[in-house]
């Protein structure tokens, strides 16, 4: 049974403030505890049902694991249906974004606000091989558990840097940058640079004016739909865009 104290912690990390105190962040199912486990990251916590134990009888001995109930599990977790295992996790340490210069594809959000879309365009990124992802402030925290559901293990492999996106977007001298507009030239006729950086914008506002006034070349995913759909979810076309880079 977790006691009052853990279940505070456990419901704290819920909160942007208190991850970012801590420096911890959780993540909740048999999947993706067991894509972080296998990894080299370190946990702090495992709490567990007694079935996800009996499959994993080698946590049990351990003293930062505790077996809980189902009723413990269903008042910390953020998930409709609480899924057996739950794991406390250190966030990554942040580093310079200066030693990624020499990537040849870069991605950059600008106020990117939706957590579900954070972490698909992060698990995107690794599915591509874009290993460094250039955020604006605004953009929704990474370790959102929403976020973090959504990203799965690719959490752990892309570095994400959040701060003045036009101050570190001026530093990369070297790459064109390329941004989603959606009177921009089709991504299918455009030849992209060697070192790019793809820039994507939120899904209310889109690219901000000082940030636009930074870009090489806008571009566009062109419809071939009559019904008058306008724009595409900013998940999807990230995944579009890099598919095409990727492709040439």
């Amino acid at each position: 049974m977790l006691s009052k104290n853990q279940i505070k912690k456990l419901r704290s990390l819920q909160r942007k403030k208190e991850r970012k105190n801590t420096g911890l962040f959780v993540v909740e199912g048999k999947k993706i505890v067991e894509e972080m486990l296998q990894s080299s990251i370190a946990f702090t916590e495992l709490y567990a049902l007694d079935s996800w134990f009996e499959k994993n009888p080698s946590y049990l001995q351990a003293d930062n694991c505790f077996e809980i109930s189902s009723k413990d599990l269903s008042q910390v977790s953020t998930l409709k249906t609480p899924n057996e295992v739950l794991l406390v996790l250190k966030q990554k340490d942040v580093f310079s974004y200066d030693s990624v210069c020499n990537q040849t594809l870069i991605l950059a959000l600008d106020g990117v606000n939706d957590p579900g879309n954070l972490g698909t365009i992060i698990r995107l990124a690794d599915w591509f091989g874009v290993q460094h992802i250039l955020c604006t402030s605004t953009t929704v925290d990474q370790y959102n558990p929403k976020t973090v559901q959504s990203a799965m293990g690719s959490i752990n492999r892309v570095q994400l840097h959040y701060g003045d996106l036009i101050k570190m977007l001026n530093d990369f001298k070297s790459h064109t940058i390329y941004a989603s507009d959606l009177n921009g030239d089709s991504i299918y006729s455009t030849n992209f640079a060697q070192k790019s950086i793809l820039l994507m914008g939120s899904e209310s506002h889109g690219i901000s004016d000082e940030v636009v006034s930074l870009v090489n070349n806008k571009i566009t995913i062109p419809t071939f739909s009559k019904s008058g759909i306008d724009s595409l979810n900013v998940a999807t076309a990230t995944a579009i865009v890099l598919s095409e880079f990727r492709s040439k």
